[in-house]
């Protein structure tokens, strides 16, 4: 009886990997500035573009951070054309120097000194739904987001198309997200704990 409590209670807490996870909300919320983290093809860099336009950025900043996977030669020069080809003005853009940016930690503290630089108190995250939970561990645990009443939000660019936080089990590509993440999570959490 005791085992399959035990496989019982495995179960459960592996099907709701994707809602503990995927902490975005919809509609996103609005921010100071927009931050579309690096990575994810081109699918970060076009929703970033989408809120910006809908207004979600109070400053009117489009921010980008890391490298991106779709243009390994070019990669923010592809961003940055391709936010200037859609009407955003090259005041508005700002991208964090990829060269010192290796990690998605390397991310959060960049972004954290820019707002505090800025004098500024909210940013919303454009990454990979299920990049959302180590983002807000990682910010608040080792970078301070709290201790600098920086606030988060986030939003969604969906790298897979059929991401589906209740049902991400049904999707084999969701599948393999949602295990590497839970394990970088933890892996993060002691790397930068003892390491940094």
């Amino acid at each position: 009886m005791k085992k399959y409590l035990i496989i019982l209670s495995c179960l459960l807490v592996f099907f709701n990997l994707g809602k503990f996870l995927d902490i975005t909300t919809n509609p996103p919320k609005e921010a100071d500035i927009i931050v579309v983290l690096g990575g994810g093809k081109d699918t970060r860099i076009k929703k970033g573009l989408e809120l910006y336009q809908l207004g979600y950025s109070k400053n009117k900043q489009i921010i980008f951070t890391g490298q991106d996977l779709c243009d390994t030669i070019l990669p923010s020069f592809y961003r940055k054309q391709y936010l200037l080809s859609n009407g955003v003005k090259k005041s508005n853009i700002l991208q964090i120097d990829e060269k010192h940016i290796s990690n998605t930690m390397d991310e959060i503290f960049a972004v954290k000194n820019y707002i505090l630089n800025k004098q500024m108190k909210s940013v919303l995250f454009v990454t990979h739904p299920t990049h959302t939970r180590r983002i807000k561990i990682l910010a608040n645990t080792i970078a301070d987001y709290d201790d600098a009443n920086i606030t988060m939000s986030f939003a969604a660019a969906d790298h897979t198309k059929v991401w589906d936080k209740n049902l991400f089990f049904l999707n084999l590509a969701s599948i393999k997200l949602v295990l590497l993440e839970t394990i970088k999570i933890p892996y993060n959490l002691i790397k930068y704990t003892l390491f940094l």
